[in-house]
């Protein structure tokens, strides 16, 4: 059947990246030298502009007397002190002090584990799958085979847990056996699949190229959602004999690369994925909170990419270790560093211990190319294709701009849209415009932002009540009755 298959789609194939070699020999027309103008003739120009030739300077005068009157009304000036005020409550949040870890906390064990040892020391099975992709990368898979007396795992329903950017397979399983959401599936006999994204610590391998080179990380989410995700849900096919769709999980960019994915393959999604849950949901960027705008409009990412470096906050001891040593010892800066790029309090909404042992197995790595191709969501300000500037996007996409990925071809696809008002990324504003979007074919089956979420707390939450319907959802309508 079309679409079972991620190598069926042969438009896709049309649309494959220009190499960097290929992107090269696009010619490019010297462009054509502005006419030079003396210095009265530019002041000349802009007074005509300013003011029009023909303007009456009185009417021009009562111009700017109606618009300033209009500027000092009562109202704009409550709402201009409205807006300060926020400003500086938000600035404040950047300088609580946060709670303090609690060093007796049987969590904190959890930080010097490996994914597998905080598996089995909750006293699960864990297995190791390496699934290959079409386009050549290999990818390590977690896999929980059900509850911990689970004697045959093949008949149990499974679920797919992505994560997002910087991140791991270890994220989802950072909050103890009750608030993981691993462990909760796992506990109810559910057969579960925790992948990792291509370029990260556990998936540096490819058949072809060396992960030292420029084309290992040629690569940003758009591949992970056309190939990385396919290629696990084939192989979880193999394995799993249960006869049940998947129900898929993603938090933030596993969110994005699922959205793209979808409008790229969307038969093959709906035959194998029967529920979609978007934690922290990341499409379109255009509300996106202070510091991250700023840092999109700069263009850093592209910065870093002319002194040739590919890879982004790869795992290693040294960024482990200082990523231990401010949280353990500089807890204030940590906190700073949270609330200034994805969560708005921090200390509000993120459990302290939780947080502690996320970090520790933070950050894991991910392509220069997909922090880019964020960045250009932002500059953007809509949910689209790389940008590969004007003449690469005319050969590759016949049009000087990036195509936008199409969520009109989404239908009938239940999804679950659960957001953060405390949530700088996934901003509640734009979350309400994936919602307007997705309902229009019926998909969205159940849609929620709350109060006191920001973008990590659906990994480390202090207050777990946020789950609670979502989870009778699922139980009642997604698990098959035995």
């Amino acid at each position: 059947m079309e679409g079972n298959n991620p190598g069926d789609n042969k438009d896709e194939k049309m649309l494959s990246y220009p190499s960097f070699e290929e992107k090269n020999e696009i010619k490019n027309e010297e462009p054509k030298q502005p006419e030079k103008k003396s210095y009265f003739q530019k002041m000349k120009g802009f007074v005509k502009g300013s003011i029009g030739e023909k303007q009456n300077p009185i009417n021009m005068i009562k111009g700017f007397v109606s618009k300033a009157e209009k500027e000092l009304s009562l109202s704009n000036i409550k709402g201009y002190i409205n807006k300060t005020e926020k400003e500086i409550s938000s600035i404040k949040n950047y300088f609580k002090k946060p709670e303090k870890v609690d060093k007796n906390s049987p969590l904190l064990q959890d930080e010097e584990r490996t994914i597998e040892e905080i598996i089995t020391s909750k006293g699960f099975k864990v297995e190791k799958h390496f699934v290959k992709t079409e386009d050549g990368y290999t990818l390590l898979v977690f896999r929980i085979p059900g509850a911990k007396d689970c004697s045959d795992p093949s008949s149990n329903p499974p679920i797919l847990f992505q994560h997002g950017i910087f991140d791991s397979a270890d994220g989802w399983v950072c909050n103890g056996e009750e608030h993981s959401l691993p462990f909760i599936f796992a506990n109810n006999n559910f057969d579960i699949w925790i992948s990792n994204s291509r370029g990260n610590k556990y998936c540096k391998t490819h058949e072809r190229y060396e992960n030292t080179s420029f084309e290992f990380w040629q690569f940003s989410f758009h591949e992970m959602g056309l190939y990385d995700i396919p290629a696990v849900i084939n192989y979880i096919n193999t394995i799993n004999k249960s006869g049940e769709k998947i129900i898929y999980f993603g938090h933030s960019q596993g969110t994005s690369l699922m959205f793209s994915g979808l409008t790229k393959k969307f038969e093959f999604y709906k035959k194998n994925i029967k529920l979609f849950v978007a934690l922290a949901p990341v499409a379109r960027l255009t509300h996106i909170r202070e510091t991250l705008n700023i840092i999109g409009n700069l263009s850093v990412p592209e910065l870093i990419k002319k002194v040739k470096v590919y890879e982004m906050a790869p795992n290693n001891k040294v960024s482990s270790n200082l990523m231990s040593f401010i949280d353990n010892h500089a807890s204030l800066i940590t906190n700073f560093f949270i609330n200034l790029i994805c969560d708005t309090n921090s200390k509000e909404c993120n459990d302290p211990n939780a947080l502690s042992v996320f970090l520790k197995h933070s950050p894991s790595g991910c392509s220069l190319k997909c922090l880019i191709h964020f960045v250009h969501l932002i500059k953007l300000k809509m949910f689209c294709h790389y940008d590969y500037e004007k003449e690469a996007n005319f050969a590759l996409y016949h049009q000087s701009i990036p195509p936008i990925y199409d969520l009109s071809v989404i239908k009938d696809f239940p999804i679950m849209l659960i957001g953060g008002e405390l949530d700088k990324l996934g901003t509640p504003e734009d979350v309400k415009w994936l919602n307007f979007e997705l309902s229009k074919n019926g998909n969205v089956i159940y849609f929620k932002i709350f109060p006191n979420m920001g973008h990590l707390s659906f990994m480390v939450a202090k207050d777990f009540s946020w789950f609670e319907e979502p989870y009778q959802i699922i139980m009642n309508q997604f698990t098959p009755k035995k």
